[in-house]
């Protein structure tokens, strides 16, 4: 702003002077011009005077221009030599002399001969007056000079109110400095528009200066925060006294601020370190060094606390220290950590030593480092000797067939890169071959690169898994391979018969008779004799043949590159053997017999468990057939369509009991004579695709497939439940139990559960089951029929007199009722023979103090005769037909307890 004002200054200064002189050499031209003006004027007026010779006239003419001022001199000279001039007398002025001599304006003389018509008349020389100029000049002067005064008036009046303007600036700059000095690093000055742009310029860069000195100081904050909450900060004297500590070095201590000002780190000592130590700190620090080392320390409460800590001399500008900063780091967690795992070293120690797996660590040259004992005992050799031995030198592997390669990572002469597992054979030091399973992985580390190897003996349990392996796929009793390896056997079959176009054949085999001699003789005795029954087999197969125990007193053969006709002869034969086969037993002969099922394996098979269905169901019909039967699967044959439609029946079962497809009907049991309690035997139906069906077709799939206890639980349910919402219904159900459900263990709890479920007597129930079952099962059999009876449940045996062997089992089956089987009753009015066996059966009822009941009275005639013989009960479509349960509701499940499955424990 001063520049610009100078230059103002100067710029005025100089203008006024080039006015001057531009008007100086204006005057001086203008003084010319009009002294050239006069003279030719003065000249004209002369010449005719000096023409005529009249002098008086020239001096008048002369006088003339003095008088009116316009010129200084004037002067004739005659041609005779003759002057004449006048001299203007000094003019009065309003104006200092000097100016004159200032302007420096000099009048010019001019001269000029006069000549009238070729005569020369003299000459006249004049000289014009300045007077007017110098007026001129002054006056233009002092206007000049006023204007360059009030151009100075007013730059200095400007030059006064920028400055003024220019103070508040830097007042303001003053200010926001001191705003900084208090702490406010968020002050900035506001630079207006009118500012100077130096002075903006110096604005600006103080308000950068300010942002850049708030960011530096923000940073500093975070970095002392961040100090401050990782490490405890304290400063002392160079005494040590503590002269700073932040709220960390309280925190960790246990001291407050005030207790800890002036004190010295002495107070806190934990006794951990001895003189020498601090010694050495204080010889550091005080020479202008930085100590680092980590402390023990105790806080106030006792506790002890270790640091990483970094004292600083802080030094003056002498270089010597002024005060000593300390940072220290709480390293307690991690000296409990290293303390922790050289507790766990020493402890990874001891458990090497004791572990039976062989442990070696190798360097990166595969040289061993180390053996545990187990290792030492494996490899024969002591830890000593095999230090810095190679690993391969130590190790001998045996390769099984000379095909399979030894475990590369033991024989290498580097350490392993990468962790690799594996099993070989071992042959030790001793001479001893051994199966190992190994693993082997890098080690990295301040040592640099190396191994871990852990060896197992597994020759025991490779042994054992042989063992099992063994067992897995042959049966133990036998020694026949098992159900899984005929499985797997038969694939394979499948697959030559699929890929090379052979034919095979599988025989499903069955004993008759076997569960007779299990039943009376023991089951040990009759493993004895299917370990006989299967060497007679055996004996008698081809050399192409495959013979395995499926489970229980069922076979299956395999017949490689056999034909269907020729697989029957084998079965033939088979079956013939087992009947020519006599086992004897404390002096009883036993006579067994089989039925066999055949399955051809053509190209044509789709999986092995088919075929094994296939030859199954052969099999189950030439079992329907009687003992010794050998049936070929042909699927087109229409006893096959029928099992293969019980098969759909059996899937179908489980869905169609969860949609509450079954029924539970009842028929009547009606007493022959009055006043006797009337029951009911309880009959399932199946609702199924709008129409109601009988049990014969369900019946026998359920039972051939093993869901008929499924079946009998649930018609237990319903039953029961239904009495429980009938309490004045005073008849007695009965309920049918097929001879899997007799021979559940766990049945008899059931029945237990539910009727106290519901709050039924169990007088309300009774059980009905066939003779043939309960023959089959006996010893089930009497347990069933002693625990229902124990809470009330009656028993009935049906189907009386259809087996030969009824009268034998008659006395071990303490039932309530005996059924008599339909047919007998059915043919009594036409046949004397059925009549007989009717009336005999009654009169047995009656002997062993049992209840009889016809089945299937028809007529009128056949229940007037029953009658007459002395028939208890009578049961039969002349007598009611089945009838669904009144008002029965489906039971529902849903959150109510299941029924708990129970098990006797004899």
């Amino acid at each position: 702003m001063g520049a610009v004002l100078l230059i103002l200054l100067a710029v005025f200064a100089l203008a006024g002077r080039q006015a001057l002189h531009i008007a100086h050499q204006d005057a001086g031209a203008a003084l010319r011009v009009q002294a050239s003006a006069q003279l030719a004027a003065l000249s004209q007026a002369v010449a005719d005077a000096a023409s005529r010779g009249d002098y008086r006239a020239v001096q008048a003419r002369l006088g003339i221009p003095i008088a009116q001022g316009n010129l200084q001199r004037v002067e004739y000279t005659a041609p005779d030599g003759r002057r004449l001039s006048q001299q203007a007398a000094p003019f009065p002025v309003d104006r200092p002399g000097w100016f004159a001599g200032l302007t420096d304006l000099v009048a010019p003389v001019m001269q000029e001969s006069l000549v009238v018509d070729g005569t020369y008349h003299g000459r006249l020389l004049i000289q014009p007056s300045a007077h007017a100029y110098e007026d001129f000049l002054w006056h233009l002067g002092t206007r000049l000079f006023m204007l360059l005064g009030a151009a100075f008036i007013l730059l200095g009046w400007l030059t006064y109110g920028l400055l003024k303007i220019n103070l508040k600036d830097l007042e303001r700059l003053r200010a926001t400095a001191r705003q900084i000095e208090a702490g406010d690093y968020s002050a900035r000055i506001p630079i207006r528009a009118c500012s100077p742009p130096e002075l903006q310029g110096t604005l600006c860069a103080f308000n950068h200066m300010s942002a850049a000195l708030e960011r530096l100081l923000t940073d500093l904050k975070e970095h002392q925060k961040a100090l401050d909450s990782a490490a405890s900060v304290s400063e002392t004297d160079l005494a040590g006294n503590i002269t700073f500590a932040n709220d960390l070095f309280c925190i960790v201590s246990g001291y407050t601020h005030e207790e800890l000002l002036g004190q010295s780190h002495r107070i806190l000592r934990s006794g951990r370190h001895d003189a020498a130590f601090f010694a050495q700190l204080w010889e550091t620090v005080s020479h202008g060094r930085t100590w680092r080392g980590e402390i023990c320390n105790r806080a106030k409460d006792g506790r002890l606390f270790w640091t990483a800590s970094t004292i600083t001399p802080i030094k003056g500008d002498d270089g010597l220290p002024l005060k000593y900063l300390s940072i220290h780091v709480d390293i307690t967690q991690r000296k409990l950590d290293e303390a922790a795992l050289s507790e766990e070293k020493e402890r990874w120690q001891v458990t090497l030593q004791s572990i039976n797996d062989a442990v070696i660590v190798t360097n990166t040259h595969n040289h061993v480092v180390y053996l545990n004992p187990t290792a030492e005992s494996l490899l024969g050799i002591a830890l000593e000797d095999a230090v810095s031995s190679p690993l391969k030198s130590l190790m001998q592997f045996d390769r099984p067939g000379g095909g399979d390669e030894a475990p590369v990572c033991f024989l290498a002469p580097n350490s392993p890169q990468l962790g690799q597992t594996g099993s070989a054979r071992l042959q030790t030091r001793l001479g001893q071959d051994l199966a190992i399973s190994y693993s082997c992985a890098p080690l990295t580390g301040n040592g640099g690169f190396g191994a871990v190897y852990v060896l197992r003996d597994e020759t025991e349990k490779k042994q054992l898994l042989d063992s099992l392996r063994e067992m897995a796929f042959h049966d133990t009793l036998t020694t026949l391979p098992n159900r899984r390896a005929v499985e797997g056997r038969l694939a394979r079959a499948l697959r030559t018969a699929r890929e090379q176009a052979q034919q095979h054949a599988f025989c499903y085999i069955d004993l008759d008779q076997f569960k007779l001699v299990n039943d009376t003789c023991g089951h040990s005795v009759g493993d004895t004799l299917l370990m006989n029954i299967a060497q007679t087999m055996q004996a008698a197969l081809p050399e192409h043949a495959y013979l395995g125990r499926l489970g229980g007193d069922e076979f299956g053969l395999i017949l490689f590159d056999t034909r269907p006709d020729a697989a029957s002869v084998v079965c033939r034969q088979l079956v013939q053997r087992i009947r020519d086969f006599r086992f004897e037993h404390k002096g009883r002969r036993f006579t067994l017999g089989a039925c066999a099922g055949i399955a051809p394996i053509t190209q044509s098979a789709t999986t092995a468990g088919d075929l094994m269905i296939q030859a199954d169901m052969a099999c189950y019909r030439a079992k329907s057939e009687g003992s010794g039967r050998i049936m070929l699967y042909e699927a087109d044959e229409i006893g096959f369509r029928r099992l293969e439609a019980e098969m759909g029946w059996a899937a179908d079962f489980a869905q169609a009991l969860e949609a509450n497809q079954f029924l539970p009907y009842r028929q009547l049991i009606q007493p022959a004579s009055h006043g006797g309690q009337p029951h009911y035997e309880v009959l399932i139906r199946w609702q199924r695709n709008g129409a109601i069906e009988g049990p014969a077709k369900l019946l026998p799939a359920l039972e051939r497939y093993g869901q008929a206890p499924i079946l009998d639980r649930w018609m237990l349910e319903a039953v029961v439940s239904y009495l429980a919402a009938q309490p004045g219904d005073n008849a007695v159900y009965f309920i049918n139990l097929s001879g899997k459900t007799v021979a559940d263990e766990s049945f008899l709890g059931t029945v237990c559960h539910l009727l106290d479920h519901y709050g039924v007597a169990g007088e309300r129930l009774g059980f009905e089951v066939t003779e043939t079952a309960a023959v089959v099962n006996l010893a089930d059999a009497q347990r069933l029929i002693h625990g229902l009876r124990e809470r009330g449940c009656q028993f009935a045996l049906d189907d009386f007199g259809r087996d030969a062997s009824s009268f034998f089992y008659l006395k071990h089956l303490p039932a309530d009722f005996l059924k008599i089987d339909g047919a007998f009753v059915r043919g009594m009015l036409d046949d004397r023979r059925d009549q007989a066996i009717v009336r005999s059966i009654a009169q047995l009822a009656r002997d062993f103090g049992m209840h009889s009941v016809a089945e299937q009275v028809e007529d009128a005639a056949m229940a007037a005769l029953l009658k007459d013989i002395g028939v208890d009960y009578l049961q039969g479509y002349h007598i009611h037909r089945p009838e669904a349960l009144p008002h029965w509701q489906p039971v529902s499940h849903a959150g109510a307890a299941r029924p708990p499955q129970l098990t006797l424990v004899r």
